[in-house]
């Protein structure tokens, strides 16, 4: 870790250099330990560090950006000049009114110093307990564990003063046998949140009662979908559409629906970069402290998340949801309402349909509706007269997930958070869905 001191000094050294009439610095620094492994044993440990300077420049309606790594002298003076060059180049944005003015900071606790201080024996020793697991049943093993600190600082020529801090840590495990898969995901801004060994038992389970799958015709069948599969959910709902600059250009699933009930009313969505139940940071990198967004409330569509531009648009203020990755903002700490039902009761629920552990390889068909195509992979069931009969060989599907939870029938009560990337998070329960449309089988 640099630490608050060094983070901070660092930008203000770099923010001295620019001659542009408004400048911010965004800096975010990764260490990352990382133990990779397959066939039971681990093949790759590394240690990697990272410090990254997003600089942003404005110059009367014109914003220039650069980007660097190099933290020399020579190296902040490189890139804080070439984003005031960059904003000279750029066309005016008549709608450009400047960098947001400083907010009072605020501060959240999300920094745990086991898991800052993992070592690569502690996690061994993890993997080890993992592949042990598998080796008993017979199934190769492989995976990734991950553990390490990420510090974020925003420094702005008009005040903005902002640091924090955050550790996390992150599992996934792939299991197979020769003809079944099984995956299990666990992420914490504390790892010893994570049950590892639960972990393990349900990778492993997944792959040994999915052996010898058969193929079913592809159709329209009510699902109950595992944790896993709903963060797909509200990861591609987030990145298509709920943020502000998605809506204002037409290209969300938001447009044409918001103040309707598009969505059961069971559903409820916001996101909350605050909440320690999730993988927070405070505030966003423009430096503006995260509010909470209520996005779904009862299955009505209320608003998007915005940054200092697109709440400039529309006269109203930034929520703090800018991100450094992309042009406009977006909703990275997302949770679901739970409801009563263990996921007993969601599989008892349903006299015949399919229970699915995943969905890989989503994307986007359309935006209306917001239609994704993807597949099921690593644990998809058979649910006939309320129990789960036997494994299925996985399906293709073509869906509007707002179609698919307008159709919800029954919430978990159980979360689990599901860390995607460093920066972008959900908590998420099982779902029942009543219909799910599936359009072709794999080989």
């Amino acid at each position: 870790m640099m630490g608050e001191t060094a983070t901070l000094a660092l930008i203000e050294k770099a923010l001295s250099y620019s001659k542009a009439q408004e400048t911010d610095i965004y800096l975010s620094a990764q260490d990352l330990g990382l133990s990779r492994f397959a066939g039971g044993a681990i093949h790759q440990n590394v240690a990697h560090s990272n410090i990254m300077l997003n600089v942003r420049s404005v110059s009367g309606k014109r914003l220039g950006r650069a980007t660097t790594n190099d933290l020399s002298d020579a190296g902040l003076r490189k890139a804080v000049d070439a984003a005031h060059q960059n904003a000279l180049l750029m066309p005016e944005d008549p709608e450009l009114l400047g960098l947001p003015q400083p907010s009072e900071p605020i501060t959240v606790e999300s920094l745990d110093e086991a898991t800052a201080n993992c070592s690569p024996e502690t996690r061994a020793a993890i993997v080890r307990g993992v592949c042990l697991q598998g080796k008993e049943h017979g199934l190769n093993v492989s995976g990734a564990c991950r553990t390490g600190v990420q510090e974020t600082a925003v420094v702005s020529s008009l005040g903005t003063r902002a640091y924090h801090a955050g550790t996390f840590a992150g599992l996934i495990i792939n299991t197979m046998s020769d003809t079944s898969a099984g995956w299990a995901k666990g992420g914490s801004w504390r790892l010893s949140d994570m049950d590892t060994e639960a972990l393990g038992r349900e990778a492993v389970s997944k792959a040994v009662d999915g052996r010898e799958p058969v193929a079913i015709e592809p159709d329209r069948y009510p699902v109950v979908l595992d944790t896993y599969a709903v963060d797909d959910i509200l990861e591609a709902l987030s990145l298509y559409g709920m943020g502000a600059q998605a809506v204002q250009e037409g290209r969300s699933w938001m447009n044409d629906v918001i103040g309707d009930q598009a969505m059961s009313p069971s559903v409820t969505i916001w996101d909350d970069g605050s909440a320690p139940q999730g993988w927070p940071v405070p505030f966003d990198a423009e430096g503006v402290p995260r509010r909470r967004v209520d996005i779904i409330t009862n299955g009505v569509v209320n608003t998007p998340v915005h940054n200092s531009y697109t709440a400039g648009k529309e006269g109203t203020v930034s929520t703090g949801h800018q991100a450094y990755f992309t042009g406009g903002p977006i909703a990275s700490n997302l949770f679901m309402q739970p409801g009563d039902a263990s996921l007993h009761d969601l599989i008892a629920s349903t006299e015949r349909g399919l229970y699915i552990t995943r969905f890989f390889y989503t994307r986007l068909a359309h935006s209306k509706g917001c239609v994704m195509t993807g597949m099921t992979r690593d644990g998809t069931f058979m649910i006939e007269n309320g129990q789960i009969t036997h494994p299925v060989k996985d399906l293709r599907f073509t869906q509007p997930y707002v179609e698919a939870l307008a159709g919800v029938e029954h919430i978990g009560s159980e979360t689990k958070l599901v860390l995607n990337e460093v920066g972008f998070a959900t908590r998420v329960p099982a779902l029942k869905l009543s219909s799910f449309n599936f359009t072709g089988v794999t080989v």
